[in-house]
C-alpha cells in the first residue's frame, strides 16, 4: 500500500509534468505527442494520457489534421500556427485551404461534390457556419481566422447578392385548343354514316389513343428507371468522390448496390503504397458481422480491409476493432 508521502510525491511529479507539456507547447506551438514526451523525459504511455487530461481540461486542442498518423497538441490561442503544418495535406485538400483562405467564407451548396468533401476533411482551418433563413438552414465555410463580425458581414453580403440575382424566366406554353364537336354534333355525324365506317373510325380512333398511352407510359417508365439507377447509386458514388478528395486510388470496382460498395484500393502511407480490400456500408450502426464479412473478403484476396461507413461502431464491434486492429481498420465519413 502507497504512504501518504509517496502519493503526495507521485501527484506532485504528475503535476509537474503536466506544467511542463504545457510550457514546452507555449514554447515551441503545435506539436506531436513523440516530441513532447522526448521534452518531458517521461514514456509516450504517460504522455498520451497526460496530453488526453490536458485536452479533456480544455488546457490543450488537438488537430484533426494528422503528420503521419498523429494528431498536433496546441494551445487554445495558437490556431493561427497550424497552417505551417498544411503541407501534410494532400493536394485536394491543399487545394481546398487555398480556396476557403481566398474566399474567407463558401457556401457549401455551392461547392463540387469533391471540393465539398475535401473541406469537409479540413476542419482546422474550414469552420462550419449554419445559417437559417425563415425555414431553411444553409451551410457556410469560414477560413478559421475569419472574426465573428466579419463573417456575418460577408455572409450577409453573399445572401444579398443572390437574392438580388434574377430568377430565371419561364415561359408558359399555351396550348392552342383543339376544335372538337359536340356529343350533339358526333351523333348526328355518326348516324349519316354506314355501320360498317363507323366502326372503322371508332377503331381506328381507339388504336391511335392505345398507342399514344403506350408510347407516353414506356417514355415515363424508361425516364423513371434511370432516375431510380441515379438515386440508387448515390452512396457509392458519394465513396467515391470521397477517396478521390482523399487521394486514394480505387483498383478495381467490385460491386455497388444502393447502401453498399465493394473495391479494391490502395493508400499511400509512410511505408510506401499499401492496398486494401474496401467494404463501405450505408448503416446507422456498424456490428461485429459487418467486420466479420469484410474481413472474410479481405484474406480471400489475401488483403488487409477497411470498412467505411457514416454510422458508429457499435460495442462488439468495438471489441472486434481492437481484437482484430492489424487486419482491418474502420473509418467513418460524413455524408
Amino acid at each position: 500500500m502507497l504512504s501518504s508521502q509517496n502519493m503526495s510525491t507521485n501527484m506532485e511529479k504528475l503535476t509537474r509534468d503536466k506544467l511542463s507539456i504545457l510550457n514546452f507547447v507555449n514554447l515551441n506551438g503545435p506539436s506531436l505527442s513523440i516530441k513532447i514526451a522526448k521534452a518531458i523525459e517521461s514514456s509516450p504511455l504517460f504522455t498520451s494520457a497526460f496530453l488526453s487530461e490536458l485536452y479533456g481540461e480544455q488546457k490543450l486542442k488537438m488537430s484533426h489534421m494528422k503528420v503521419g498518423s498523429s494528431h498536433l497538441y496546441y494551445l487554445p490561442n495558437q490556431e493561427e500556427m497550424l497552417e505551417k503544418f498544411s503541407e501534410y495535406l494532400n493536394e485536394r485538400e491543399k487545394q481546398a485551404l487555398i480556396k476557403i483562405k481566398e474566399s474567407k467564407i463558401l457556401k457549401d451548396s455551392e461547392l463540387t461534390p469533391v471540393m465539398r468533401v475535401a473541406i469537409n476533411s479540413i476542419k482546422d482551418f474550414a469552420i462550419p457556419v449554419k445559417v437559417r433563413i425563415k425555414d431553411e438552414t444553409n451551410l457556410f465555410w469560414r477560413y478559421f481566422l475569419l472574426k465573428e463580425e466579419e463573417t456575418k458581414s460577408l455572409i450577409q453580403k453573399h445572401l444579398s447578392i443572390s437574392s438580388k440575382e434574377k430568377s430565371p424566366t419561364v415561359e408558359l406554353k399555351k396550348e392552342i385548343p383543339k376544335i372538337q364537336e359536340t356529343e350533339e354534333e358526333k351523333d348526328k355525324i355518326l348516324k349519316k354514316m354506314p355501320d360498317k365506317i363507323e366502326k372503322q373510325i371508332i377503331h381506328k380512333e381507339k388504336a391511335q389513343k392505345q398507342e399514344s398511352i403506350t408510347k407516353e407510359n414506356l417514355q415515363i417508365l424508361e425516364k423513371t428507371k434511370k432516375q431510380k439507377k441515379v438515386i440508387s447509386l448515390k452512396f457509392p458514388n458519394f465513396i467515391k468522390e470521397y477517396l478521390e478528395a482523399k487521394e486514394i486510388e480505387i483498383l478495381l470496382e467490385i460491386e455497388q448496390k444502393k447502401k453498399e460498395f465493394l473495391a479494391k484500393i490502395r493508400i499511400d502511407t509512410l511505408f510506401g503504397k499499401q492496398s486494401f480490400f474496401l467494404l463501405a456500408k450505408d448503416k446507422k450502426k456498424i456490428t461485429e458481422n459487418d467486420l466479420t464479412l469484410a474481413l472474410q473478403k479481405a484474406q480471400t484476396e489475401k488483403m488487409p480491409a477497411i470498412i467505411m461507413s457514416p454510422g458508429n461502431l457499435d460495442k462488439k464491434a468495438q471489441t472486434y476493432l481492437k481484437e482484430y486492429q492489424n487486419l482491418i481498420k474502420f473509418e467513418q465519413v460524413n455524408l
